[in-house]
This record gives C-alpha cells, sequence and structure tokens, in this order.
C-alpha cells in the first residue's frame, strides 16, 4: 500500500497541472495515468490566454513560448458559391491584442507536447509520483484500488480526485451521473504540414460546410472540418483526394501539403457533445476537466477549462495546508463556487458559437455574417468576445449588447480600441480566482 495527500486518477493535462502545483506548495501527490506511451488521439491544443498566464507562473514560460505557436487573431470568411467557383462574401478580424492585459495571445501546442513539458517539470519534485500505466478501479476499504502491471496496489489518500476524462470512475464513485447532449453535426480532424501563408487562426463559413484551419509549431496545421453525423463511412468509402478537395476550394495550397494524409486512418473523427455536472465534490473526493464537465469544442475551451479547475483546486488545497485546515474537507465547496459558475459560462459561449455554424440557410447565414462584423467593428463588443474566450474574465452582454451583435442599431463607436480604464474591472483578481484567501 502507497501514502500519500492526494491521489489523482488521470494523467492528462488536467490532472498533471493539479498534480505539479501541488507538488510546489510539498504537497505528496500520486498520479495513476493509464496510457504507457503519448496517445495517437486529438484532444485539445488551443491554449487560452488564461492558461497561458497559470503555466507560467508554474515555471513553464519559456519551454512553453518555444514549443508552441502563438495566435494573435482568429479570420473568419463566409463565402458563397456560383457553381463551382467561390468567391469571399465577408471578411472579418478578432485579435486577441485588443485586451488590455500581459497575456493576450492564444498558443497552438499539440497536446502530448504540453503533458511532457508538465511531466518534464514534475519529475523534479520529489513529492510527485507518476505510475504508468496505472488504472483507477474504484474503492475499496476507503482506499484507492489501481491496477498496474497486472497486480492491484491500494493507495491511502486524505483527498481523491478523479482528472480522467468523459467516463470518470472517480465520478461514479462519486454518484454523480450526467445527461449529455449531442450536435446535429460531427467533426473530420488531422494535422498536415502548414503552407507559410497560414499564420492566423482561420475559420471559413459557407452554405454547404465550415472548415477551421489553426496553426501548430513546426510547420504545421489543424484542420477541423464538419459533417453530418453519421456520414464519416460514406467519406470513407471515397479516394482520400476528396479529403484534400474539401480544404483546397478555401486554401488551394493545402491540396500540395496535405498529401501527407495518405489514407482515411490519418483522419480522426470527433462527435460534440457537451454536460455540466451537477456537482464536483463529494466528501473527500472531486473531479475535473472532462470528468466534471464537457464544452462543445468550437471556442477552444476544454483543455483549459482542465487546467484552470486544477488551478483552483491546487492553490485551494496548499492554502488549507498552510491554514492547518488539511482535514477539513468541506473546505473543498470553494473550489465548485469557483469553478462551476465559470464553466457554466463557457459552456453557453461554446454552445453559441456552435449554433451560428451548425445551420446553413440563408437567413441563419445573414445573421451570422451580422454578429460576427459587429463583434470586429464594435470595441465594446470585440473586447467582450475575446475577454470571454480568453479565461481571463467574464463580460455579461446586456439586451442591448445583443442588439448591438445584430447590428439593428446605429453604431457610434466603430473601430479603435475598448479603453484600458473601462476593460479592468472586468478582469479576474485574485480575490475572484481564491475567495477563500479573503474570508
Amino acid at each position: 500500500m502507497k501514502t500519500c495527500h492526494v491521489f489523482v486518477s488521470g494523467g492528462g493535462v488536467g490532472g498533471l497541472t493539479l498534480a505539479l502545483k501541488l507538488g510546489l506548495c510539498g504537497i505528496s501527490v500520486i498520479v495513476a495515468e493509464r496510457n504507457r506511451r503519448r496517445s495517437p488521439l486529438y484532444k485539445g491544443e488551443l491554449l487560452q490566454p488564461k492558461s497561458i498566464e497559470i503555466l507560467h507562473r508554474l515555471g513553464l514560460g519559456k519551454q512553453l513560448d518555444v514549443s508552441s505557436f502563438p495566435v494573435e487573431t482568429l479570420r473568419t470568411q463566409e463565402w458563397n458559391w456560383n457553381h463551382n467557383d467561390g468567391f469571399i462574401r465577408n471578411e472579418s478580424r478578432l485579435s486577441y491584442k485588443i485586451l488590455a492585459h500581459p497575456f493576450n495571445e492564444a498558443r497552438m501546442i499539440p497536446h502530448e507536447e504540453l503533458r511532457d513539458l508538465l511531466i518534464a517539470q514534475i519529475k523534479k519534485l520529489p513529492s510527485v509520483e507518476v505510475i504508468r500505466p496505472a488504472k483507477f478501479t474504484g474503492f475499496q476499504d476507503d482506499q484507492a484500488v489501481i491496477t498496474t502491471g497486472g497486480k492491484e496496489m491500494k493507495i491511502s489518500a486524505h483527498y481523491y480526485v478523479g482528472a480522467e476524462g468523459r467516463g470518470s470512475r472517480m465520478r461514479k464513485a462519486m454518484g454523480i451521473t450526467n445527461e449529455e447532449k449531442k450536435y446535429n453535426h460531427h467533426f473530420l480532424t488531422a494535422s498536415f504540414p502548414r503552407p507559410a501563408s497560414l499564420t492566423d487562426g482561420f475559420v471559413f463559413g459557407a452554405a454547404h460546410s465550415f472548415l477551421g484551419l489553426f496553426p501548430l509549431p513546426d510547420e504545421q496545421v489543424r484542420s477541423v472540418y464538419m459533417i453530418p453525423p453519421g456520414s464519416y463511412r460514406q467519406f470513407k468509402d471515397q479516394p482520400i483526394t476528396d479529403y484534400y478537395d474539401l480544404h483546397g476550394q478555401y486554401v488551394p495550397e493545402l491540396r500540395e501539403t496535405m498529401t501527407t494524409i495518405k489514407e482515411w486512418r490519418d483522419v480522426q473523427l470527433m462527435i460534440p457533445f457537451r454536460f455540466q455536472s451537477p456537482r464536483y465534490t463529494r466528501g473527500r473526493m472531486a473531479i475535473l476537466g472532462d470528468a466534471a464537465h464537457s464544452v462543445h469544442p468550437m471556442a477552444g475551451e476544454g483543455m483549459n477549462l482542465a487546467i484552470q479547475d486544477a488551478d483552483v483546486l491546487s492553490e485551494l488545497f496548499c492554502w488549507m495546508d498552510e491554514q492547518g485546515k488539511w482535514r477539513d474537507e468541506r473546505q473543498l465547496g470553494w473550489y465548485e463556487s469557483v469553478r462551476k459558475p465559470r464553466v457554466d459560462q463557457m459552456i453557453a459561449l461554446s454552445h453559441r458559437s456552435a449554433l451560428a455554424y451548425s445551420y446553413h440557410n440563408r437567413a441563419f447565414r445573414l445573421l451570422r455574417k451580422r454578429a460576427i462584423t459587429a463583434m470586429e467593428e464594435r470595441p465594446l463588443l470585440h473586447f467582450q468576445q475575446m475577454l470571454n474566450v480568453s479565461g481571463l474574465g467574464y463580460a455579461k452582454a446586456n439586451l442591448l449588447d445583443w442588439s448591438n451583435h445584430l447590428d439593428v442599431l446605429p453604431a457610434i463607436d466603430r473601430g479603435g480600441v475598448y479603453p484600458t480604464s473601462k476593460q479592468n474591472p472586468y478582469f479576474y483578481t485574485d480575490k475572484d480566482d481564491y475567495p477563500f484567501k479573503y474570508q
């Protein structure tokens, strides 16, 4: 039997962020990760500014700068089609640089690269042990049971955290069930060499399709292409060159760079859904990341929510240890009170982003065009959108803002930047993130 202060089931980005921060506080942690090697499956790659800020505080700033690709601007194009010839109907740009904050850019990094950076930092900490491969199977005699190397091992901890993703055994042990809500579309995703001209995040919308392109380091690009549910088999029955053509109609250069995708097995199917657990804690157990919630990937928030969950929970554990409240499990309520409302906001934001491209009729596309144009041209709306996706704060839209999104009211503030003095009240403070320190 092994003992520790905190047992973490799941060694993904969320679980490792939690373990690293706890280790820096001198709290003993055991992480059980079921995968022996790097996972080939696609997972989140877009780091939002708040997550970048957290990782910098954990000492990963320099490594992150080297291993990731900066994304300052998100460009959207709305296309019309005349027979086989497409033309751009509308183009808009949204920039993280509008935010008056030191961390005003996003970064793209392969998921497994980020995990490697976290593990390298963890290896420097004597109080953290990562057991890999190891699978958490449940509890016995109030101890976590894991299987590793074909044998069972019991781990006694004061707190148990589930960071294992959607099928979390920790969540099930807590007696929590979730109702998943699916969408009217799926995605095809792959990465391949990036043309030199692709340095911004790109979203293409049309009457028949949606394509997202996001630059990765090492001159790669991540593609996300929307398809109808259940149509993946039909795509796989076609030659792989059809996949090239889906992209080449928007960016002709991709027809050449995509040849590294040799067959359909190099293209993954991604099925979006959303859920929110009714609670994140019970007794001495807690869940974070996809174990607790899931959002539509359109706004790129899934991995970021896990990192931000881990940041608040680890800060709470460290504070409990410092204040002599380590065994007062009631304090875990602080974690849920901070994170659950913020996740609710992000679920709603990602859901609205998904709906914007879920329907392709002419009236809906006109509303989408108006909304995106208004966000670019009206400083307040531009600021609100980029702040809310960044995780650095939240600005709730009122009825007037929604009217401006549809561009139905005269604009007196087109162009320019929303003033710093007006931005500051919307950014999260230390007291907002860690209210338990200010009781």
